[in-house]
C-alpha cells in the first residue's frame, strides 16, 4: 500500500532518533529572495548544475537560487523527512528509480499541465527511458535532468597481447566468455571482466540488461531465459575469467581495476569516462553491451539519473518551475557531457572533444536503456535480484533455485501493484 504523510512523519521521527546528526536544518529564506534546491552534485566537474545556477542567478538577481547539497547516502532520508515535516524545499532531484515512489505517495506536484504548456519540455523531446521515469498512472510529475547507462572498457594492449583485435568487441554473451577466459591472466593478476555483483543496487542495475536481452523482466524471474541470463555471470566467475571481487566491489571500483591494469574490460558508465580518460596508461574504448546470441540481437542497457521534481509544500512552485525550464535547454544541458552525464534530450548533441568515442557508444547505449520499474517500491523489488546474484555466484544456489526464491519474494508486491504502474 503507497505510504500515508502519517507514516512519512512516523519514519521522519524514526530516523531523527536514530541519527540525530543528520537533522536538517530549517530553511531560512527571505520569500521572494531566494528559491531552495536541493540536490546531490558537490564535485567540481559537474559542470551542468553549476552553469545552470550561475546563469540563473545571473539573470534573476531577485531570484537566487539557494543550493543545499547533500551527500547520496543521507538525500533520500533527507527529503522524505522534509516532505514529512513540512520544511520542503521549492525544488529538488531525485534518482530516476526513486521518482514512482514518490509520486505514488502524491509527494511531488503534478507537472502535466505546466509540461502541456510549455515550449521547451515535451515528451517528444525526450528519450523514451528518462521520461518513463517522470509518469505515474498518466500524469507527469518530474523532469528529467540527466542520465547514465552502462557499457563494456576495453583495454587495447591487452586485448592485442592475447591475439584478439580491440576493434573487434565480443558482440554476444558467448564470445564475452570467450573473450574474458583469453584475456585472464595464469597467474590470476589480471582478470578478463569486472562487473558488480554486490549485495546493493549496483548488482540489480549492472544485470538487469543481460535479464531484458534474454527477453525476460524482473516479474519472469523463474524462466528459463532468466537463468540463462544470471548463468552467464556464474561462469564467467566459476572460470576465473571474472574475479570473485565482484561480489563486494562497486561499478567504480571495478573500473579501478581496468585503470591499474587488473582488468581487461569493464563494465561501467560514463560517469568513469573522465577519469578512464586522465588516468589510463593505455589505448582504450567503449563498446556496447553484448547480446544474447547471433538471430536474438534484444539490445537493452539499464537506466540511471536524476530527475527535477517540485515537492508537495514547495513555496514557490512556479518559480520553481521557470528553473526547471531554464536547466532543460539544450545549450545549457550540453554542458553535462564535461563531467561524464548523459543528456535525455534527443535535440542535445555530444559536444566533448576529449573522449568523443566513449560518449558515442553511450549515446547509441541511451537509446535502448530501459527505466529500472518504474514502480514505487523498486528497492523491494530489487532487494531479492541482489540476493539472487549474490547465492548464484557464490555457489550457494544455482542460478534457476536463486531467482525462482527472489521471484517467490517479488510475486506479492507485482500482484498489489504491477510494474510500470
Amino acid at each position: 500500500m503507497p505510504t500515508t504523510r502519517r507514516d512519512l512523519a512516523r519514519l521522519a521521527a524514526a530516523v531523527t532518533l536514530a541519527a540525530p546528526g543528520l537533522a536538517a536544518p530549517a530553511i531560512a529564506r527571505a520569500q521572494g529572495r531566494t528559491l531552495a534546491l536541493w540536490h546531490v552534485f558537490n564535485l567540481e566537474t559537474e559542470a551542468y548544475m553549476r552553469e545552470g545556477v550561475r546563469s540563473w542567478n545571473a539573470a534573476n538577481p531577485n531570484l537566487r537560487i539557494e543550493e543545499r547539497i547533500i551527500p547520496f547516502a543521507q538525500y533520500r532520508t533527507e527529503l522524505v523527512r522534509a516532505i514529512a515535516t513540512g520544511e520542503t524545499p521549492d525544488l529538488c532531484v531525485i534518482d530516476n528509480p526513486d521518482t514512482p515512489s514518490f509520486s505514488a505517495q502524491n509527494q511531488l506536484t503534478d507537472l502535466s499541465a505546466r509540461v502541456a504548456a510549455s515550449a521547451n519540455i515535451k515528451a517528444d523531446k525526450y528519450l523514451p527511458g528518462p521520461w518513463s521515469t517522470t509518469q505515474w498512472r498518466g500524469h507527469t510529475y518530474a523532469i528529467p535532468r540527466d542520465s547514465n547507462t552502462i557499457a563494456l572498457y576495453l583495454n587495447h594492449e591487452m586485448f592485442r597481447a592475447a591475439g584478439l583485435d580491440p576493434a573487434k568487441p565480443p558482440a554476444t554473451w558467448a564470445e564475452v566468455v570467450e573473450t574474458a577466459k583469453k584475456l585472464a591472466s595464469a597467474d590470476g593478476r589480471v582478470v578478463g571482466i569486472m562487473f558488480s555483483a554486490r549485495a546493493a543496487e549496483d548488482a540489480t542495475f549492472q544485470w538487469l540488461p543481460w535479464l531484458w536481452q534474454a527477453g525476460a523482466d524482473i516479474d519472469k524471474l523463474d524462466t528459463p531465459e532468466a537463468a540463462a541470463a544470471l548463468q552467464v555471470w556464474v561462469e564467467l566467475v566459476s572460470s576465473g575469467a571474472a574475479s570473485r571481487d565482484v561480489l563486494t566491489v562497486s561499478q567504480s571500483e571495478g573500473t579501478n581495476r581496468l585503470i591499474s591494469g587488473n582488468a581487461a574490460m569493464a563494465i561501467s558508465g560514463p560517469w568513469d569516462t573522465p577519469r578512464v580518460s586522465q588516468q589510463a596508461r593505455f589505448e582504450w574504448s567503449v563498446a556496447p553491451l553484448p547480446v544474447r546470441g547471433i538471430g536474438q540481437e534484444i539490445r537493452a542497457s539499464a537506466l540511471g539519473g536524476w530527475n527535477w521534481a517540485i515537492p508537495q509544500g514547495s513555496k514557490n512552485p512556479d518559480a520553481a518551475w521557470r528553473v526547471i525550464e531554464h536547466m532543460s535547454q539544450p545549450e545549457i544541458m550540453r554542458n553535462s557531457w564535461v563531467s561524464g552525464r548523459l543528456a535525455p534530450r534527443t535535440d542535445v548533441t555530444v559536444e566533448n572533444p576529449a573522449y568523443p568515442q566513449a560518449f558515442a557508444a553511450y549515446s547509441e547505449q541511451m537509446k535502448v536503456a530501459r527505466a529500472r520499474g518504474p514502480h514505487p517500491r523498486w528497492p523491494d523489488l530489487s532487494r531479492p535480484v541482489q540476493q539472487a546474484i549474490q547465492q548464484a555466484l557464490s555457489g550457494q544456489a544455482s542460478a534457476e533455485a536463486a531467482l525462482r526464491t527472489a521471484a517467490g519474494v517479488i510475486r506479492p508486491i507485482l500482484a498489489q501493484v504491477p510494474l510500470r504502474g
